[in-house]
């Protein structure tokens, strides 16, 4: 008897960063799925606990105070109980239907599910745009692969901090912006999947203009 396809729930075994990570994707992947018209939690609510608990894990990570790191814990399971009430609603919708569990983000039962986390990104490129503060960001696309993080700043001593993560779809066209002209930035990519985040990439750099 064949194996009804299914999305995979079982988030509360998952270290920080692999909620997080899959929490983005997951979201990322509906956000405009026509698949799934009506979701349950809405998304909105699943952005809410990703946000949060995100907030409380950089807290706990950077000051790692007993109550920092005692609301990040408190934060955990709230978004695992969300993204799980999500997945039996994928589940409801899809009923089996391999191609439709697939554009959800969520992990399945099938076998060509990825068994780790992808590699780093290769061939990770900056070049100008035609506006003057811009750059623009293109890399080597992964196979089953279907979101991508980065971030970038600008090139100076001390470092500065990273920027937020920025999410795509895709490997070619990302403009970056706004940035001051005549300073150098420098981009980092990393690929997503349903079992986490890879290594970030090399950077690559830029004299925007």
């Amino acid at each position: 008897m064949a194996t009804k396809m299914k999305a995979l729930i079982g988030f509360g075994g998952m270290l920080d960063d692999q909620l997080l990570s899959a929490a983005t994707t997951i979201v990322a992947a509906m956000t405009g799925n026509t698949n799934f018209p009506t979701p349950t939690p809405a998304l909105e609510d699943i952005q809410d606990l990703l946000d949060d608990f995100s907030t409380k894990l950089a807290a706990a990570r950077k000051r790692g105070s007993p109550e920092d790191t005692a609301l990040k814990d408190e934060s955990f399971p709230l978004l695992v109980s969300g993204l799980q009430k999500l997945g039996y609603y994928v589940n409801s919708v899809a009923d089996g239907q391999l191609s439709v569990l697939l554009s959800s983000g969520f992990p399945t039962n099938a076998p060509s599910s990825p068994s780790r986390v992808p590699d780093i990104v290769l061939n990770v490129r900056t070049s100008d745009t035609n506006q003057s503060g811009q750059m623009r960001l293109d890399f080597q696309p992964q196979k089953r692969v279907r979101l991508y993080e980065y971030c970038y700043r600008k090139v100076s001593t001390p470092e500065e901090l990273w920027s937020d993560r920025i999410v795509t779809g895709t490997s070619r066209n990302n403009v970056i912006a706004p940035l001051e002209p005549g300073q150098y930035y420098e981009v980092r990519v990393r690929a997503v999947n349903s079992k986490g985040a890879g290594d970030w990439s090399n950077t690559a750099r830029l004299l925007v203009r």
